[in-house]
């Protein structure tokens, strides 16, 4: 009983340490990903001489703007994902971290007492 809560903080703080480094590498990688786009985008805007190239980049850019909303959706539903799993996570470290109640213990305790008399009795 003394190592059980120590025991059972450690594997709380070893599932959000888990957890937290999947969120900051999530972070990371949508901002390296938004970043590049908007790098992109700048570079192309720079490059427009004419009135036919603004053309060209006007059309660029609304493929542009679709691919961005499939990846912001792709990245909500990773982060949905990504709660979800914290959330199973967390509850399943709590659900082992609740002790018996009293009444199960006694329950468990009058079962192996009953099975004891009946070996003593035979």
């Amino acid at each position: 009983m003394n190592n059980e809560m120590p025991q059972k903080a450690n594997r709380l703080n070893e599932t959000l340490f888990e957890q937290f480094s999947k969120a900051a590498e999530m972070q990371m990688n949508a901002f390296r990903r938004y970043a590049d786009v908007a790098m992109d985008q700048a570079r192309k805007v720079s490059e427009v001489r004419d009135l036919d190239g603004l053309k060209t980049l006007t059309g660029d850019q609304a493929e542009t703007l679709k691919s961005l909303s499939e990846q912001f959706t792709s990245d909500w539903k990773a982060w949905q994902d990504y709660f979800t799993e914290t959330r199973e996570q967390v509850q399943k470290v709590f659900k082992d971290a609740t002790p018996e109640s009293p009444k199960a213990r006694q329950t468990g305790e009058k079962t192996a007492g009953t099975a004891a008399a009946g070996k003593n009795a035979a």
